[in-house]
């Protein structure tokens, strides 16, 4: 039976999302943590209350889990608890920039953060990047020609292209911050994945950074549990009181509790190992069936950027793809000017649930990624 025959005869695969493996021992150590939980003594109130910026005991762990990054956990009254990294996200901006402010961005950035601008009423411009990110003149120049009030950034695993920004590049960027009185907002979500990665621009420069990262990419996004670090603790209590009164952005107990368990046992690490393991694995897979493509990866990314060859347009590369069962979102996404994006596709190698679907998707699209 060919290739294009057994695609037709299953559900298609869908490389889009970049959703770690799940270790196929999660399903236990849900079990577990619920069972101990279930044992304590206050479960009568647990749902009653909002957890609003986290209890101490949430903010404790996530300090403990961002220690990982900063090398020594954060005061924990700087700490935020959000239920997710792009609340976390949404709550920086309306700090940082505000309605009817700009911020900055690389030509190439992760979507997500334009569509929560859009509800913010915050335009989105973006700045000339290289291979190691942001360049520090372009940044530089538009801090002297448009006013921005934030620059964003995602320096290690950037989204979509997997860079990692290097230590002197990330303090340049923030220099220019702190000469112009500019905020830098710090997606650290794929922060954890790399073996080993410069420290966060928060650790270096934490005067003018608001700092966001959650466990959605190195443990489990169904805990729907991020941690937002503003420049100071003064910063984070003002960004609380703009927000108490809304309940969306607050973690619901249940998971806070989940989290706090995993991070104090040493499950999240276990995850978060066994995620990287696989992670290598997959992109290992992908090395192999590539071999004649272009494109660039890191050994622990979920994703990577492939470049087309000449014949294809993304439109008629994704077309192919699903012909043969494989779903693709155009790279023109990441583009802050579609006209100017390149002829790339993010293929994501974490979205399906097991190596083998991984390596079937990647095997019928090895003859349309070849040069």
């Amino acid at each position: 039976m060919s290739i294009h025959v057994q695609a037709q005869n299953r559900e298609p695969i869908s490389l889009i999302r970049t959703t770690p493996p799940t270790p196929n021992w999660m399903g236990k150590a849900v079990s577990e943590t619920l069972l101990e939980i279930s044992g304590r003594e206050n479960l009568d109130t647990l749902l009653r209350y909002h957890r609003f910026a986290g209890t101490e005991a949430d903010r404790l762990a996530g300090a403990g889990w961002l220690a990982k990054r900063f090398g020594q956990a954060p005061d924990i009254d700087g700490v935020i608890v959000t239920n997710g990294t792009q609340n976390a996200l949404l709550i920086a901006l309306v700090n940082a920039v505000g309605s009817g402010g700009l911020l900055l961005t690389e030509n190439l950035s992760y979507y997500g953060l334009r569509r929560i601008a859009g509800f913010l009423n915050i335009d989105v411009k973006g700045i000339e990047m290289d291979e190691n990110g942001a360049l520090p003149d372009a940044f530089e120049e538009a801090c002297r020609t448009l006013r921005p009030k934030a620059l964003f950034l995602t320096p290690t695993v950037h989204n979509p292209t997997t860079m990692i920004m290097s230590l002197d590049r990330r303090l340049a960027l923030a220099d220019v911050a702190r000469r112009y009185g500019i905020s830098i907002i710090e997606d650290d979500v794929y922060g954890l994945l790399p073996n080993e990665a410069p420290p966060p621009i928060a650790a270096l420069a934490p005067d003018v950074t608001w700092y966001a990262a959650g466990l959605a990419k190195c443990v489990a996004p169904g805990l729907k549990i991020a941690y937002l670090l503003p420049p100071s603790v003064e910063a984070a209590a003002a960004a609380f009181d703009r927000f108490q009164v809304t309940s969306t952005w607050h973690v619901a107990p249940l998971s806070a509790l989940v989290a706090q368990s995993w991070i104090k046992d040493g499950t999240a690490d276990r995850i978060l190992r066994a995620v990287r393991d696989e992670a290598s694995a997959r992109q290992s897979i992908a090395r192999s069936l590539f071999a004649n493509a272009t494109y660039v990866s890191k050994p622990e990314s979920l994703h990577m950027w492939l470049t087309l060859p000449s014949r294809w347009t993304q439109a008629s590369f994704i077309a192919a793809a699903a012909h043969v069962g494989v779903v693709l979102r155009p790279g023109s996404m990441f583009a802050l000017d579609e006209e100017k994006a390149p002829n790339a596709i993010r293929i994501v190698v974490g979205s399906p649930e097991t190596r083998s679907a991984l390596e079937e998707a990647l095997t019928v699209l090895k003859p349309l990624v070849e040069e």
